[in-house]
């Protein structure tokens, strides 16, 4: 399962602190735990930024990359911001480690159906040779019920397939919606990842871990039970936090249980003393 650190998410305070700082000891301290993590990759965001937005997020690339080779992640639902960090991190000659299981180094998020959106986002993916991360969302906005999403899904899959993309560097995101607002929200998404992976079973189905318990108290432990629902019922991907300790036991336990974990050779090498 492909593990996406959501720490250096501007939304979050002292993030966003540091970023505006510019305090280079603090964002480069975290990359170093970040590296060190079990993350498959960093998501990296500057939406917290208006107006400033690409040069904050090429100002946060800059402290990351001398500290952490993990491939990145471009977060943007604006096209230009992620094709300038993109060609920023070109022109630097930054180049990831090797990801697992022949994943490309860097990801895009995200690509919609909406028109200007998709043509921009694809264009800047074959041109960098990216994976996607692709919301099940059309001009309609966000996607009502169980059926839509998959239908939009098989409209995005065709499309991305035939434009040259491989499906194992595609990421259907089914925009998970807090329980707080639908008590039926974390049914529902089960019920999208299990038919996701079934329909497109080289396709990756990722999730942003916190939004199903967005709005509630306690929220870790929502968010550690949707962990292990969605795990069984498929899921292959999660936007999380690596360095919760508990959080990346549990995920280790319930690879073990689902079969992903051969002769327990990683549990075992995770907790015995």
């Amino acid at each position: 399962m492909i593990l996406i650190a959501e720490n250096f998410n501007s939304s979050i305070p002292q993030v966003h602190q540091a970023m505006a700082n510019h305090d280079s000891a603090c964002l480069r301290s975290l990359a170093a735990r970040l590296d060190g993590s079990p993350a498959h990759y960093l998501d990296v965001n500057a939406g917290t930024f208006p107006g400033e937005e690409a040069e904050q997020l090429v100002s946060l690339l800059q402290e990351i990359i001398p500290v952490c080779s993990k491939p990145l992640v471009l977060d943007s639902p604006d096209p230009s911001v992620v094709r300038r960090a993109a060609a920023w991190l070109k022109n630097a000659g930054w180049q990831a480690k090797p990801a697992d299981d022949g994943l490309p180094g860097l990801l895009l998020n995200s690509i919609t159906l909406e028109d200007a959106r998709y043509h921009a986002m694809l264009d800047t993916a074959l041109g960098y040779k990216a994976g996607l991360v692709a919301l099940l969302m059309d001009q309609q906005g966000m996607p009502q019920g169980v059926a839509e999403r998959l239908e939009i899904a098989g409209k995005m899959v065709s499309r991305l397939t035939e434009a040259g993309m491989d499906p194992g560097h595609i990421f259907l995101d089914p925009m998970v919606r807090p329980v707080a607002t639908d008590d039926q929200a974390g049914l529902e998404a089960l019920t999208v990842i299990r038919k996701l992976k079934e329909s497109y079973p080289q396709t990756h189905v990722l999730v942003g871990l916190s939004n199903i318990s967005f709005g509630l108290p306690a929220r870790r432990y929502l968010n550690r039970a949707f962990l292990l629902q969605a795990m069984t019922a498929g899921l292959d991907s999660a936007i999380l936090n690596p360095l919760d300790s508990e959080l990346v036991a549990l995920w280790q336990a319930a690879l073990t249980l689902i079969g992903q974990d051969e002769f327990c050779l990683n549990y075992l090498g995770r907790f015995r003393p």
